[in-house]
């Protein structure tokens, strides 16, 4: 074989690859949740990811993804467990910056509150930094 018959071959096998390194992110970012891993999540941002959404370690308004103090400050207001669900709905390569499309179900309840459920419709940006795939941004809306 030619180097030339190989590339479509290596380039298929290489949007499997990215396809399937993003789908277990995105998923793996609900187990954190329900795991409390901050450092986990801290680690999968880009620094100052823009995360806008309806519920925290996201906020309302436009906000950097935080770090993990921050974030094991927000699982310190919960009582009792976590619950996050996600269904990944696509994922969209175009070189190192993908998107991915996510309908996520989750469920918590802050002391002392009432427990919330709320389904939510999430798009994610993701970036390739030296062969990694971090979420550079993140918006989620209620569905």
């Amino acid at each position: 074989m030619t180097k030339h018959s190989e590339a479509p071959h290596d380039l298929a096998h290489e949007v499997r690859v990215d396809h399937a390194e993003i789908t277990w992110i995105v998923s793996k970012r609900g187990a954190a949740m329900r795991a409390r891993d901050a450092d986990w999540l801290a680690a999968r941002y880009v620094p100052g990811a823009p995360v806008v959404g309806p519920v925290p370690p996201v906020t309302r308004l436009a906000d950097p993804a935080r770090d993990a103090v921050t974030i094991w400050g927000w699982f310190e207001l919960l009582q009792g467990r976590i619950r996050w669900s996600v269904q990944v709905e696509s994922v969209r390569l175009m070189g190192d910056l993908a998107e991915c499309r996510t309908l996520e179900r989750v469920s918590y309840r802050v002391l002392g509150g009432r427990r919330l459920h709320l389904v939510l419709r999430a798009t994610i940006g993701l970036r390739r930094e030296a062969d990694r795939w971090r979420i550079a941004h993140e918006v989620a809306v209620e569905a």
